[in-house]
């Protein structure tokens, strides 16, 4: 398989469908959720619900990703593609490392001052800090920059 063939929506499409697997999954499972607290408020979500907006929003960023390339027939900037995605995607990864990281290692402690829970939670607040105000407003620029840039047949033609 040539490597050079896949495009950055290919990727953020792969994500949606592994991300739409974990919901099909977490749907057999109704109690496992995220619970956010903050101060005396707490926030439960539901797994498989959370699973289905990530999967929407990968959708749909490949989908942008698709419009602007194949659609529109123009040019990303590249340094920014690449950013956004190694953020969204590699925030992906990681959070599934830390996942299985915690299942592995953090439960054959004999004090548990600090349990995985904490260290999800902690994982998953820290990247969705970074995804909205790093990743989304570089998503937004890179589609208006190629959006507003030449298309590739006028630049060949000049």
């Amino acid at each position: 398989m040539n490597l050079k063939k896949i495009k950055v929506y290919h990727l953020f499409w792969f994500v949606a469908v592994l991300v739409a697997f974990i919901a099909l999954v977490s749907s057999n499972y109704p109690n496992s959720s995220l619970d956010i607290n903050i101060s005396d408020t707490y926030f439960v979500i539901s797994n498989y619900h959370l699973a289905i907006v990530l999967f929407f929003s990968y959708l749909l960023m490949g989908l942008g990703y698709w419009l602007v390339l194949k659609i529109l027939n123009k040019q990303l900037f590249k340094l920014l593609t690449i950013i956004h995605t190694v953020i969204l995607i590699g925030s992906f990864l990681f959070y599934w490392i830390v996942v299985v990281f915690g299942k592995l290692h953090l439960n054959n402690r004999t004090y548990n001052y600090f349990d995985d829970f904490e260290l999800i939670n902690i994982t998953l607040v820290s990247e969705f800090l970074i995804i909205i105000f790093v990743a989304t407003p570089i998503y937004i620029i890179n589609l208006l920059i190629g959006i507003f840039r030449k298309s590739k047949t006028e630049m060949i033609q000049h």
